[in-house]
């Protein structure tokens, strides 16, 4: 397991991607390991309002000297996610990370789907990075609902292209990519001869829904990082539980954020 640290860091760049979200970089000196798949608690400011910290899916993390930069892909949704749009460049924040647990990235006889919707870009980012610098071949798949949503296209098209893949665009009212969902360019892929080891996702719970019959259907194993709404992060307040096939309620963010969708009961997804 990797140790988690709750660590200072500095905000150290910003820079939007689209109406509503933006990329925040933060250095620290402490050396932080992490999967793609796990997540972090980040503090918004240095005050007590907002009171909790606000969990972010890592969109990579990479040394430096003896420290660490660590991406998040930031949605602003509320007060904590707007003072972290406003927050001055070199501002200390505090982050606890690495938390939860990651993809299964490993090496199989087809290669890996990557598939992502809108703000649930940030974990699949950062697996197709590591997966395309260890030489893992691999499809990305990126979704939103229209063409101003698709975020990082660049950077998603130099990994997919690096994994020795395709990139795949689709947007609910065809302004780029392929018109409908992300969902159905998978399937149309899929019946056409397409073969997958896994199917690596995150995205809306919709979103994932239907990838889990994707994945049943196709017969091909499905991992997905959920979503849920988390006050704590490490198990304590019990708000990200999620009901599983056993009829077990678990924590997200200690049995997961990662899941195989065959470990979820199934109505979780009706």
């Amino acid at each position: 397991m990797i140790a988690r640290r709750d660590s200072p860091v500095r905000v150290v760049s910003r820079a939007e991607l689209s109406p509503a979200c933006f990329r925040l970089s933060l250095a620290t000196d402490q050396p932080i390991t992490a999967l793609p798949g796990q997540f972090g608690m980040l503090a918004c400011g240095d005050l007590y309002d907002p009171l909790l910290r606000r969990p972010f899916s890592l969109a990579g993390v990479r040394r430096e000297g003896g420290g660490s930069l660590v991406e998040l892909l930031v949605k602003q949704v509320g007060k904590g996610t707007g003072l972290l749009r406003r927050v001055p460049l070199g501002t200390e924040l505090r982050l606890l990370a690495p938390l939860g647990n990651g993809f299964d990235l490993s090496p199989a006889e087809f290669p890996l789907a990557l598939v992502a919707g809108g703000i649930g870009l940030p974990p699949v980012l950062f697996a197709a990075e590591m997966l395309a610098a260890s030489g893992v071949r691999f499809d990305l798949y990126l979704g939103a609902a229209t063409a101003a949503e698709l975020l990082e296209v660049e950077r998603c098209r130099c990994a997919a292209a690096a994994g020795g893949g395709e990139l795949v665009l689709a947007t609910d009212d065809g302004s780029r990519g392929e018109a409908g969902f992300i969902t159905a360019a998978l399937a149309r892929r899929l019946g056409e001869g397409a073969h997958y080891a896994r199917l690596l996702a995150c995205g809306p719970n919709a979103m994932l829904a239907a990838l889990a019959a994707v994945g049943r259907e196709a017969g091909v194993e499905a991992e997905f990082s959920l979503e849920e709404p988390m006050a704590c992060g490490v198990g304590v307040c019990l708000g990200c539980v999620v009901e599983l096939a056993d009829g077990r309620y678990v924590p997200s963010c200690k049995e997961g954020p990662v899941f195989p969708s065959s470990r979820l009961a199934e109505r979780w997804w009706l």
